[in-house]
């Protein structure tokens, strides 16, 4: 059985976005190897042909017949931003319940509500020509601070702060070779704590922390086109 470094894992994030959303008409579709959230499926006649339940993800066919979309069917396009990491860390945790009596003393069972969280570092990245952070390093600030753009000339922008779901997409065995499976780990997330290090001697750096937003985590494998 093979073996893999974290280096081989690969994250990428994007968050909620209105002009993402695809509504189902009846005619349209998805579109070829796009990923997507489903925010939520048709309960009308004929059935969603959505193969996943609302709050998760999936991926639209590579090759092949795309999915129609049913009027009632609500998709989020995914556009993944690398998240360049130097360190990574995600737990799944579950609750238990006493149970307990004089017959089966310490005994207990689970709640039945998995949680998820975690952590990401990574090193502040600019654009060589520009001087701005990356996407997903200003996305990741905006869930905490307003953002203000100002041209120097007059010409100001302001963008709120937003504390909307992001979403977190881990290839976890990232390189493979066609026909093996890519295992990719997804799951909506709201982000809880983010901190920088910039020391005169050390690399600028970012550190977030994370717990799952609205919807379900899942294990997604792919089989490699």
């Amino acid at each position: 059985m093979a073996k893999f470094s974290g280096a081989k894992a690969q994250v990428f994030m994007d968050s909620m976005n209105n002009s993402s959303i695809l509504n189902g008409t009846g005619t349209n579709q998805t579109v070829a190897g796009r990923k997507y959230f489903v925010i939520s499926k048709s309960t009308g006649t004929p059935a969603s042909s959505i193969p996943v339940q609302a709050g998760t993800f999936f991926i639209a066919p590579r090759t092949g017949t795309q999915l129609t979309l049913r009027v009632g069917d609500r998709l989020l396009a995914i556009n993944e931003e690398r998240f360049c990491k130097t360190s990574a860390s995600f737990e799944f945790s579950q609750g238990s319940i006493d149970v307990s009596d004089d017959c089966d003393q310490g005994a207990n069972i689970l709640d039945g509500i998995v949680t998820f969280s975690g952590s990401l570092a990574g090193l502040f990245r600019y654009d060589d020509l520009t001087g701005e952070f990356d996407n997903c390093t200003e996305a990741v600030l905006n869930r905490f601070i307003n953002i203000v753009e100002d041209n120097g000339s007059g010409v100001y922008s302001v963008t709120p702060r937003d504390d909307t779901n992001m979403y977190i997409l881990v290839c976890l065995n990232s390189g493979g070779t066609t026909g093996t499976f890519e295992n990719w780990l997804f799951c909506p997330i709201v982000l809880t704590s983010f901190s920088l290090s910039l020391g005169n001697t050390d690399a600028q750096s970012k550190d977030l922390s994370f717990s799952k937003g609205e919807g379900q985590p899942v294990l997604y494998k792919l089989r490699r086109a």
